[in-house]
This record gives structure tokens, C-alpha cells and sequence, in this order.
């Protein structure tokens, strides 16, 4: 009688670690958050466009080119705090987008810190509420106008859900701000399959979900010639995402650029603990607070702490030669920024090393 109780009970746990999960508001992260993940290299994550019901997606072979962390942010510990009350939170999703140099009366335009701001619209949805943007060393907010926020995900997500919804962000129209920013456009969400993912960090039940999102950013600065003072950005995206009950973030998220039909991945990360490298050990000094982008293909942005002193970048590949050297002069900032240019060296897997005379940290990079 036991064994045959025993039966039952390993027959019921496993339909139900296999079977259907919901997503809710619930499982969604919160201001305070903090979720580890690992950057894969591309070329280790395999098929990841199959899918259905009652699918194994085994990305056991991921190959991790090193790690960061997700961290969701009260809107007051953000440069943006004016433009988003909480409960809203942010989130550094970017140190800077790519634009071509304008200048814009005497000194030339760049966007830099720029953050997005989540709310939780109780459990109907959780929304991207704007963008926090650094322009030419303005704060900027970037809010949502008739409050169409962008709905990331509408609940209860369940398979086979399918969802359309619009958005309309802008910065505010302020004299002593010589240009404004606007971000409009739709997105599509499609849960198109369910089961059970394998990574490195575990094994889990989940929602695969694909989002794509078309939208045009547009600068237009009033000071220069009609024709020549609007800017804009086709800005086509496309995240496979790996959801499940506990983990806040996607398990897996396989994101890139959308050109017509055609899909370019461009980056995948998926949950993660802290890991280090088989034959590397990373100091827990931790001279480098963060390496991005990761994978990269022509720069390499290394964010280190204040008054650490100069540090030694070197990348090596993997038969141990070095093929970039640098020196990273130390500044009166709270943090410094040093910017590699990286477009010379081959494609494959490199440790960067970084060293002062209080230590040594080793991380493994990937340029392609």
C-alpha cells in the first residue's frame, strides 16, 4: 500500500511539475529587486524559435560570457525622480544610444543614462511607464502622454494569449530645453508555448513568450532649419522570454533587431547565481564594477570605482597572448567610465584582466 501511495505521489508531482503555469502581477519584480544573470555567448544558445505545448527547451549548454545584475530602483535613487513618483521604479537599461554627432547651439547632442520606469497596474498589467534620459547632460524624463504606457505584459498571461497595445512617450516641451525627444509606436505580446526549460542555473517549469515592438524614436531640435531639425529612428525589436513563477526576470531572453521579417539576435542572458570561471578567479576586490556590452563587436565599456587608482586592462586569448593593452587612469568622479575601442580585435572568446597594485579580477569576454 505504501509503494503504491508512493507511485501516486511521484506521478502527481511530475504532471505537475510539467504542467500549465499562469503568469500574474505577482510574479513581476518590485522596487528593491536585485536579479543576477548571465550574458551567453550567442553561438552556444542553439534553436531557441521551436516551441509548443508541452515543450522541453534544454539550453544546458549555455556558455556564460560573464555576469551583471538587474537592479530595480526606487525612482528617487534615479537622476529622474522629478518625472516618476514612486510607485514607480527604474531600471539602467542602457549607458548611451548610438546618434550621429549634431551639433545644437555650440556644443554637439548625446543621450546617456538612460533608464526605464515600470509600474504595476495593480494586476491588470505591468507597464513601462517612460524613459530617463541624460541629454547632453539634462535630465530628461521621457512620460507617457494621454497615459498610454506601454503594456509589457497584460494578466493573467496564459498560452496561446495574444496581445496588441500602443504607446506614446515624449519629454516635456520646456524653453529651456533646446530639443525634444519622442518615442511612439505598438507592441505585439504572444505566449506560443509551454513546459519546461533546462540552463545552467536550473530546471523550471515555463511560459515562452515572444514580443516584438515597433517604434520610431524622433529628436527634433527647433533651432536649426525647418528640414533639417527632425531625426528619426526606425527602432525594431524582438524578445523571446522564457517566463516563470519565481524568478522576477525572464529564465532565458533571447532579444535582437527586427528587419522586415528577418530577426538578428543580438544578445541573450538568462538567470543566473554567482558563478566563477573554470581557471579564472575573479578578486572580490572587484576592480571593475561593470563590463559592457558583453558580447561586444567594436567597444567595451568598463565602469570602475573612485579613487582606485590606475588600473591595467589586458585582453588575451585563449592561447594566452595579449592583443589589447590599456592603462585606465583613475578620476575625481564617483564612479569612471573608460571606453575601449575593441572593432581591431578578431572574433572569439578573450579573459580581459584587469589589475592595480591591490589585486587582479579575470572576466570572460566575448567579441563578435
Amino acid at each position: 500500500m505504501r509503494k503504491h501511495l508512493l507511485f501516486i505521489f511521484i506521478v502527481s508531482l511530475s504532471l505537475t511539475v510539467t504542467s500549465q503555469i499562469t503568469i500574474t502581477s505577482a510574479n513581476m519584480p518590485i522596487s528593491g529587486d536585485t536579479c543576477r544573470y548571465s550574458s551567453a555567448v550567442l553561438s552556444s544558445v542553439g534553436d531557441y524559435t521551436t516551441t509548443g505545448a508541452n515543450h522541453l527547451w534544454d539550453f544546458s549548454s549555455l556558455d556564460s560570457a560573464g555576469q551583471m545584475m538587474r537592479k530595480f530602483e526606487p525612482s528617487s535613487a534615479t537622476p529622474y525622480f522629478f518625472y516618476f513618483f514612486p510607485p514607480k521604479y527604474g531600471e539602467q537599461t542602457l549607458d548611451s544610444v548610438p546618434i550621429p554627432a549634431i551639433p545644437v547651439g555650440g556644443f554637439t547632442l548625446s543621450i546617456k543614462d538612460i533608464y526605464s520606469f515600470y509600474k504595476k497596474n495593480g494586476t491588470s498589467s505591468f507597464n513601462a511607464e517612460g524613459l530617463g534620459l541624460t541629454m547632453s547632460g539634462i535630465p530628461i524624463g521621457t512620460t507617457a502622454q494621454g497615459n498610454n504606457d506601454d503594456e509589457l505584459y497584460v494578466f493573467p498571461l496564459n498560452y496561446l494569449d495574444r496581445d496588441s497595445t500602443t504607446f506614446n512617450f515624449s519629454t516635456p516641451t520646456f524653453s529651456a530645453i533646446p530639443f525634444t525627444y519622442k518615442k511612439h509606436g505598438y507592441r505585439i505580446t504572444e505566449a506560443d508555448g509551454w513546459g519546461t526549460i533546462i540552463t545552467p542555473y536550473g530546471t523550471d517549469s515555463c511560459l515562452r513568450v515572444v514580443t516584438t515592438q515597433y517604434s520610431i524614436d524622433t529628436i527634433y531640435i527647433p533651432a536649426l532649419p525647418a528640414g533639417f531639425n527632425k531625426f528619426g529612428f526606425p527602432n525594431y525589436v524582438r524578445s523571446y522570454q522564457w517566463l516563470s513563477i519565481n524568478e522576477k526576470i525572464p529564465y532565458l531572453e533571447v532579444s535582437g533587431n527586427l528587419n522586415g521579417n528577418n530577426f538578428t539576435a543580438n544578445q541573450a542572458r538568462y538567470r543566473d547565481r554567482l558563478r566563477s570561471f573554470v581557471g579564472i578567479k575573479e578578486d572580490m576586490q572587484q576592480l571593475a564594477l561593470s563590463v559592457f556590452p558583453n558580447p561586444t563587436s567594436n567597444q567595451l565599456t568598463i565602469i570602475t570605482p573612485k579613487n582606485i587608482g590606475p588600473i591595467k586592462a589586458e585582453l588575451v586569448d585563449i592561447q594566452g597572448k595579449a592583443v589589447f593593452v590599456s592603462d585606465l587612469n583613475n578620476n575625481t568622479n564617483l564612479v569612471n567610465q573608460h571606453t575601449l575601442d575593441v572593432s581591431g580585435v578578431a572574433k572569439g572568446i578573450y579573459i580581459l584582466n584587469l589589475s592595480n597594485l591591490g589585486g587582479k579580477q579575470s572576466l570572460k569576454i566575448s567579441i563578435q
